[in-house]
């Protein structure tokens, strides 16, 4: 998101504005161990909250006369000042409900709204928080290390020969430097980024400003991609980082005998109860820019997925467009 998050303009993968005071909110300490049904809570919550903060953003851009609605120009908003302070999280808030969004709303109603939501992630904890559970969350003792599919799969016989003395990776929306990836033995280095990075390890970075390969040393043979794109906020932005990770793999040989591969982990509701979007079509746009799935595991949660690149881009369009009529459906989608 970006990230997850992370995961993840001007927004970035996962933008987190700091508050009016210019202090964290009180997050909670990184040691402090949280309950799974607890992770879990924090997780979906953060999740609806930026989902619908990028919303708000999006709309607010046709009321403010700045090129991409520069956020720190809202949030001098009077409006937006007073309703920040004034908002309390209620005892007994329900966690399905979450501030609702339509066309009716008119500027003053969003920078409230807004507020309101900057306001409640901060008494939540702020991302720290968020980060505390999604690291708890992949600890081993809770079987959540998404990377360790991922090393299961490379130390099959189809990955043996393409492993050899100098194989690097990039892990995108890494929440812990001590990962299946990292103490695997297989990769002689692995560069570990995080929008918000809670490590000194972790390189606190947002990929899509990440600058370029200037050559093929700076590029690598894997990409771990994992509860990070779900976390990006708009289909667009989703198909752009997909493009994007492509400059950073290196180039594949006719041979198979380098490995360009991507390592993609989603939740599964994204592919399994989404109206606009499911497995069929993910393979397809991953094809459209050079990717060929050769391993795939659902698991009751979550979804992983490894791509080889082949470094062949097609021109192709994927739009926005209902593919399962749900009622209960979500919206995720990735468009190119």
């Amino acid at each position: 998101m970006t990230g997850k998050r992370k995961r993840g303009g001007g927004l970035g993968l996962l933008h987190h504005a700091k508050t009016i005071t210019g202090n964290n909110g009180g997050g909670l300490r990184t040691g402090k161990s949280l309950k799974p049904q607890q992770t879990r809570q924090i997780i979906r919550r953060f999740h609806q909250l930026q989902k619908n903060k990028h919303a708000i953003l999006t709309r607010l851009r046709q009321f403010y006369d700045i090129s991409g609605c520069k956020y720190e120009v809202i949030k001098q908003d009077k409006l937006y000042r007073e309703s920040f302070n004034s908002f309390k999280i209620p005892a007994k808030y329900c966690d399905n409900e979450i501030y609702k969004i339509d066309s009716t709303l008119s500027r003053s109603d969003l920078v409230e709204i807004l507020a309101k939501i900057d306001s409640e992630i901060e008494q939540r904890g702020g991302i720290e928080k968020y980060q505390t559970a999604s690291a708890q969350g992949q600890t081993s003792k809770r079987g959540g290390d998404s990377s360790k599919k991922l090393i299961e799969w490379l130390r099959t016989e189809k990955y043996a020969f393409k492993i050899g003395n100098d194989v690097t990776a990039l892990e995108i929306g890494c929440l812990s430097p001590r990962n299946a990836i990292s103490t695997s033995g297989i990769f002689t280095s692995v560069i570990k980024i995080d929008l918000n990075s809670q490590d000194p390890l972790i390189l606190q970075q947002d990929f899509m400003k990440r600058p370029l390969p200037k050559n093929k040393t700076e590029k690598f043979n894997l990409i771990s991609c994992s509860l990070v794109l779900n976390f990006v906020p708009s289909h667009e932005e989703r198909g752009k980082m997909l493009k994007r990770i492509t400059k950073f793999l290196k180039e594949p040989k006719d041979d198979n005998s380098i490995m360009s591969s991507l390592f993609l982990v989603l939740p599964l509701p994204c592919v399994s109860n989404s109206r606009y979007f499911d497995n069929t079509q993910l393979l397809k746009i991953m094809e459209s820019i050079g990717f060929e799935q050769t391993f795939y595991h659902e698991a009751k949660k979550v979804a992983y997925w490894l791509f080889d690149w082949n470094g062949k881009l097609k021109r192709a369009r994927f739009s926005k467009r209902e593919l399962h009529s749900r009622s209960n459906g979500n919206n995720f989608c990735i468009t190119i």
